[in-house]
């Protein structure tokens, strides 16, 4: 039987060259959302960058127009974008984007790409994305989501409650959409080893992520004692009370701040801090995941997009705070910070909870599903 072939578009050109970083164990999997899995299972399947640039003068002039455009509406789209990678997709099977703004730009410009392969969207904050863009241009905002999930063949989320209400609110029947389960390979983001030679002691608060659904505000007016270290790319206002705030600037892509630098920074921390907006977006997941795999106690806020209620038991396996309450957060960091064995017993329970839940398999298995099920091939 011959296997049907697979694009996965994914942002930037950071991907494609962290392959290798796999062999070496320099990158995690989980990075990939199950790609690796379909190579090794020999299905010919290739890594496409939405950020690539169109040919041609017009065209580039073109996506920078609807580039101010895009700022201007506080909301993404770009149809230069995906010309650009059309001849990528010639002879394609089934494509999968695993961006928000990429996958609308997909299902909106889908006549522009010859010899069509069935387009899968992946989403992860589908319907905030409409309130989130500027007023006076959320109306319009709402009819482009909902033109543009029309044009694709299927829809793919990464939580439960942002499918939900996407099926409700753009009328999209739930037969076309399916959830993508996230998984952590647990091989990578593992807590520090004891044959690991003078490990650094554990040190502050840690706080990841350059999502705009990042809530840094709740987290630097808590009340709480201590180091917070923050690796984001967002502008932050550190109030002048707030003391011993050391920010990253940098992204994870390309810079300096490699995966396995990021591992340490979780290793060495004491605990590690979500804080998030009150959102339908899942945001978070991989932050989140991460640091439990790694063994370490998570303070997270319970925000509308959890992504799994039964999972997350708050003060067994982390600690659920409400969104947008800094005297919880703070609360919730000082229990920790004042009992060893408490902070010890929600790393352990995390790690195990990483293991028994959320392993890599579990996304792999849902990636190669979809390529099966779209594709109408047996099992």
């Amino acid at each position: 039987m011959t296997l049907p072939s697979v694009a996965c578009i994914y942002p930037s050109s950071a991907r494609d060259s962290r392959i290798a970083g796999i062999e070496t164990g320099d990158t995690p999997k989980d990075f990939f959302y199950g790609y690796t899995r379909l190579v090794e299972r020999g299905y010919p399947a290739t890594i496409v960058n939405s950020q690539q640039d169109p040919d041609g003068l017009m065209s580039r002039l073109h996506m920078r127009a609807q580039y101010y455009r895009n700022r201007m509406m506080g909301f993404a789209t770009n149809t230069q974008r995906v010309n650009a990678i059309t001849h990528q997709l010639k002879g394609v099977d089934i494509a999968f984007s695993f961006t928000d703004s990429f996958s609308l730009s997909l299902g909106l410009y889908r006549n522009q790409i010859p010899n069509r392969p069935i387009l899968a969207g992946g989403f992860h904050g589908l319907t905030d994305m409409a309130d989130f863009a500027r007023p006076g241009f959320r109306g319009l905002s709402h009819k482009i989501v909902k033109r543009a999930l029309d044009g694709l063949d299927h829809l793919f989320f990464f939580g439960p409650a942002d499918r939900q209400r996407a099926i409700e609110i753009y009328d999209q029947p739930e037969s076309k959409t399916s959830l993508f389960p996230f998984g952590i390979d647990l091989d990578f983001w593992q807590p520090r080893k004891a044959v690991d030679t003078a490990p650094s002691p554990e040190q502050g608060i840690l706080a990841v992520g350059s999502d705009p659904r990042r809530d840094y505000g709740t987290l630097l007016a808590a009340p709480f004692e201590g180091q917070v270290r923050i690796l984001t790319r967002l502008n932050l206002n550190i109030p002048p009370a707030r003391q011993n705030v050391e920010v990253f600037r940098g992204s994870l892509f390309g810079s300096a701040i490699t995966d396995k630098v990021l591992r340490t920074l979780y290793q060495d921390a004491e605990i590690v801090a979500v804080p998030l907006f009150n959102v339908w977006q899942p945001t978070g997941y991989s932050v989140t995941l991460q640091a439990m795999s790694c063994g370490k106690p998570v303070v997270l806020s319970d925000i509308r997009g959890l992504w799994d209620r039964d999972v997350f038991q708050s003060g067994v396996n982390c600690i659920l705070v409400p969104p947008n309450n800094p005297k919880a957060f703070g609360e919730a960091i000082t229990a920790l910070q004042n009992d060893a064995n408490f902070r010890a017993r929600i790393g352990a329970e995390a790690r195990k909870s990483a293991q028994r839940h959320f392993a890599l398999v579990r996304m792999e298995d849902a990636l190669e599903h979809l390529v099966r099920t779209l594709t109408n091939q047996d099992y």
